[in-house]
C-alpha cells in the first residue's frame, strides 16, 4: 500500500515520504508529505 500526501493528495511512490508533526490548539497530529510538498513546508518553516 502506498502513502498519500496530506497536502497535494498525490500517491507517494518508492517510500519517498516524510512525516511531519503539526501542533494546533495543544493537539499534535502527524501527517505524510511527498518530497515536493516537504520542501515547500521546510521553506515555510524557515521563513
Amino acid at each position: 500500500m502506498s502513502e498519500q500526501c496530506f497536502y497535494c493528495v498525490n500517491e507517494i511512490e518508492d517510500n519517498k515520504y516524510h512525516h511531519v508533526t503539526f501542533i494546533t490548539s495543544k493537539t499534535e497530529r502527524e501527517e505524510t508529505l511527498c518530497p515536493e510538498c516537504y520542501q515547500e513546508w521546510l521553506h515555510g518553516v524557515k521563513g
